[in-house]
C-alpha cells in the first residue's frame, strides 16, 4: 500500500470536512496568513479552492489547495494519488443566508485529452 492512505468516500464525512474548513474561517476571519498558508482563492473573501481526486466508486478526497493552483496542478495531483477522475471545487464562507456554500465543476477523467477540458465550478473561485 502506498504511503497515502485511501479514504473511502462517505458523503457525511465529506460534508463534515467542508463544514470544519468553513467553521475555521468563520471563527478566525481576521487571522493573518503567511504566504505559504494561502488557502483563500482571494485573500480576505473566505473562499477556498478545493482539488478533489476521485476513484469511483471506491474513494474520493477533498484537498484545500493554494490559490496559485491551476486545473493542471489538480489533475497532476489527482493522478499521483491514484485517482481516475478529479473535480475542481470552491467552498464559500461569506455568503448571504440560504445561499449555497460550495460549488463543483464537472468530474473529469485523468487523460491526455482532459488537458483541454477545464471544468471550473460556477461560481468560480479562481480556477
Amino acid at each position: 500500500m502506498s504511503r497515502h492512505a485511501l479514504i473511502p468516500y462517505r458523503p457525511a464525512r465529506a460534508a463534515a470536512l467542508a463544514a470544519a474548513l468553513l467553521l475555521g474561517l468563520a471563527v478566525r476571519p481576521g487571522a493573518a496568513q503567511s504566504p505559504g498558508d494561502a488557502l483563500n482563492a482571494d485573500d480576505g473573501t473566505g473562499v477556498i479552492k478545493v482539488c478533489s481526486p476521485v476513484a469511483m466508486p471506491r474513494w474520493r478526497s477533498m484537498t484545500p489547495v493554494p490559490k496559485t493552483w491551476t486545473f493542471l496542478d489538480c489533475m497532476g495531483f489527482a493522478g499521483e494519488m491514484g485517482a481516475t477522475h478529479f473535480q475542481l471545487g470552491c467552498l464559500f464562507a461569506n455568503v448571504t443566508p440560504h445561499a449555497q456554500k460550495y460549488a463543483w465543476g464537472a468530474m473529469v477523467p485523468i487523460e491526455k485529452s482532459a488537458m483541454a477540458k477545464a471544468q471550473p465550478p460556477i461560481p468560480n473561485c479562481g480556477w
